[in-house]
């Protein structure tokens, strides 16, 4: 579908951007209007990861004259993209608002404080034009989906799923939304569980970022309706239509959507309360003697990069698809353990339904043993 632009263009451009975006002013179409309407735009970025500091980046790049960005998380190792964000910082939105502030200092990055939770969600969106998210945690995005629902502006959702890219459009009034796609709240694919490749998060980021230009601006056919898939595998793209479902309320209850801000499900969570040990117990049950079964359930290719003596590797995938419980022993104890503590947990969950009450699992990980007790072991 088209729209409309949903801001009027600004009097003028900041001084230098004429001469920074001139590719884009020339552009059929496009020219100076939208790049002014670009510079009137106000956009909220929440999450800022490994897709949503790009799309902040990308963004800012654009000429968008107010970025707002929210994320209260310490920047991770894996942030630092293309050389931002800075060191020193204490949140990602304020590292990314840092490196925007210095690399454009004609635009305006703002840190929005605090999270983007039930207490402050509408609050924080009440000054833009629209939001972006492609956070790791569904119920997030599905509480942004509800308070945009409700202010009556866009929202310009994506998710990373293994190998696959999913963006779209949603704008209560003019089209569905992301109840509408998940008649019940998607289970969460947290990457630094299962992975991903840092080049699809860009290839998500720019696409994101081209939505948010084409809404503001009022050009092309925006994603209202549509879903865009990119299986990078397969190297296919395709876009289906995406439809009201009856019976959908919008805008929802927002406690509907009450986020869960962590990286276990309810029920990982609940099996690791009174189910994990710390490498230290490890270490002592491995030097009592006593017959216990470590069980490894990371990927070969990290097995094989380093693991710790006598485990027996059981991928986590072949817990919930195959017949992993039934190949474990019955005759002693099972401990799980993984990179960092969170597949481990998940497949403890399943685990200990399965007729093994009293499996744990080594919170931590292969990190927390390499931290705590051996730092010559690699780690990654």
């Amino acid at each position: 579908m088209s729209f409309p632009a949903l801001v009027e263009p600004a009097a003028a451009l900041p001084d230098g951007e004429a001469g920074r975006q001139a590719h884009q002013m020339i552009l059929g179409g496009f020219g100076s209007t939208g790049q002014r309407r670009l510079a009137a735009g106000r956009v909220l970025v929440v999450g800022a990861d490994e897709v949503g500091g790009l799309v902040a980046a990308h963004l800012a790049d654009s000429g968008v004259g107010v970025i707002g960005v929210v994320d209260a998380a310490p920047p991770q190792p894996w942030d630092d993209h293309l050389g931002i964000p800075d060191g020193g910082c204490t949140t990602r939105a304020e590292a990314w608002v840092t490196a925007l502030r210095r690399t454009r200092p004609a635009l305006r990055a703002e840190v929005v404080p605090g999270r983007f939770d039930l207490a402050s969600a509408e609050s924080m969106v009440d000054s833009y034009h629209l939001v972006v998210c492609a956070g790791e945690d569904a119920a997030r995005s599905q509480l942004v989906d509800d308070v945009c629902a409700r202010a009556g502006i866009p929202f310009v959702w994506g998710e990373l799923d293994g190998g696959q890219a999913r963006l779209s459009v949603f704008w209560e009034g003019h089209g569905p939304g992301l109840r509408d796609l998940y008649h019940q709240r998607p289970a969460a694919y947290f990457r630094g569980m299962s992975g991903t490749l840092r080049l699809w998060g860009g290839w998500l980021a720019a696409a994101m970022s081209i939505e948010v230009v084409k809404l503001l601006t009022g050009t092309g056919e925006q994603l209202v309706g549509r879903v865009m898939t990119y299986d990078a595998m397969l190297g296919e793209c395709s876009v289906r239509p995406c439809e009201r479902r009856p019976g959908v309320d919008r805008p929802a209850e927002l406690t509907a959507a009450e986020p869960f801000f962590g990286l276990l499900s309810p029920a990982a969570a609940e099996a690791a309360r009174g189910g994990t040990i710390s490498v230290h117990a490890l270490r002592d049950l491995v030097r009592s003697g006593e017959k216990f079964a470590l069980v490894d359930v990371r990927e070969p290719d990290e097995y094989d990069y380093v693991h710790l003596p006598g485990s027996t590797l059981i991928p986590k995938g072949e817990f919930f698809s195959g017949d992993a419980t039934e190949r474990l022993p019955s005759d002693r104890k099972v401990v799980l353990i993984c990179r960092s503590g969170i597949r481990s947990a998940e497949v403890l969950a399943l685990v200990q339904r399965s007729g093994h009450p009293d499996a744990v699992h080594v919170g931590g990980g292969i990190l927390a043993w390499a931290h705590q007790l051996d730092p010559s072991m690699p780690v990654y």
